[in-house]
């Protein structure tokens, strides 16, 4: 397993995961709704929603691999 760099500015609602090669998305969150702007995959739309409590709503196949 080797060393991985990751890092995640936040400016302003936007957030962006930024790792070895490059920004490889951007996120807006608006209170507790997460909208993935832009991606290196193309996958975008609703990320995930904060429910009260200890859940969350995650689309289907939007899973962490």
């Amino acid at each position: 397993m080797g060393l991985r760099y990751t890092r995640r500015p936040k400016i302003g609602p936007f957030h962006m995961n930024i790792g070895e090669h490059g920004i490889s998305s951007v996120t807006l969150k608006l209170g507790r709704v997460s909208w993935r702007v832009w991606s290196k995959r193309g996958h975008g739309g609703l990320s995930s929603v904060d429910l009260p409590g200890p859940f969350s709503y995650r689309r289907e196949g939007s899973s962490r691999r």
